[in-house]
């Protein structure tokens, strides 16, 4: 790591700087590290960088499985697994705790009423079709050997069941309920705008090496990554222009993100 590294990552060190960085893309973080079934971010409130480490080492899980076998003095076969972690770390450049606020609205789930109703009072498989519309009879009655409106009788006894879900209540982005805290983890790289694929290769690292280790439950959506991956560039040297320009800041932000990863850029 040169100079120009070294100068990012004390500036990034800064929470109120690094938080003024990450606050554009607060709601992609949360996106990137939470899975939200039930949930739907309406807008961002704030962003909060709570601590803030720099060069922070990540050692992958490794593991080992083997058989053990012996025959003397007696047969024995047993299976065996080893896991602790290699002796090589993966940098972080920073690591930063992050408390981001967001306005969401929240499927509550729940069913509002269930019936269970027995079906018996039909002549024509007709009729028998209008209690069940999505049920394909045709086939369902091939597969079961049944021809007449007699053997699909004489087949079985036959419920339907109507669920009726519990509705969510009008959404109100004011309301205190609707704004909710979410812990979030954010592992930044420093890259260089020349060497765009170098900086996206150590976050996959990060990633790679964090793949395996447990998620702390949260009370928002279900944790999914331990980590939102950041790349941040400094700006470069001046220097004479090359033969073939770079990427845009533009560029670099599509690259990234397509590659689930926030791209910042230091001034």
């Amino acid at each position: 790591m040169g100079v120009i590294q070294d100068r990012a990552v004390a500036r990034l060190a800064d929470p109120v700087l690094l938080g003024a960085l990450l606050e554009p893309r607060a709601r992609f973080l949360v996106e990137r590290t939470h899975e939200l079934e039930h949930e739907r971010i309406d807008s961002v409130a704030a962003l909060r960088v709570r601590k803030v480490a720099a060069q922070w080492p990540v050692f992958p899980l490794d593991a080992r499985r083997g058989t053990w076998s012996q025959v003397v003095p007696g047969t024995t076969l047993s299976d065996f697994r080893w896991e602790g972690e290699t002796a090589e770390p993966v940098w972080i450049d920073v690591l930063a705790e992050l408390e981001i606020d967001v306005v969401a609205e929240t499927d509550p789930g729940g069913l509002d009423s269930l019936v269970v109703k027995a079906v018996d009072a039909y002549d024509t498989l007709d009729e028998f079709r209008d209690q069940f519309r999505f049920l394909d009879l045709d086939a369902f009655m091939r597969s079961h050997g049944l021809v007449t409106v007699e053997d699909l009788r004489e087949s079985g006894e036959y419920l339907r069941t109507e669920v009726k879900l519990r509705r969510p209540p009008v959404f109100d982005p004011g309301h205190p309920a609707n704004r909710r805290t979410v812990a979030v983890d954010a592992a930044v790289v420093v890259g260089a705008t020349d060497d765009v694929a170098g900086a996206v290769r150590a976050a996959r690292l990060v990633a790679a090496a964090a793949r395996d280790r447990p998620l702390p439950p949260g009370s928002f959506g279900v944790r999914v990554a331990p980590y939102a991956l950041v790349a941040a560039f400094p700006s470069p040297v001046p220097l004479p222009p090359p033969a073939e320009p770079g990427l845009t800041r533009a560029q670099i932000e599509s690259l990234l993100e397509g590659a689930g990863m926030a791209a910042v850029f230091l001034t």
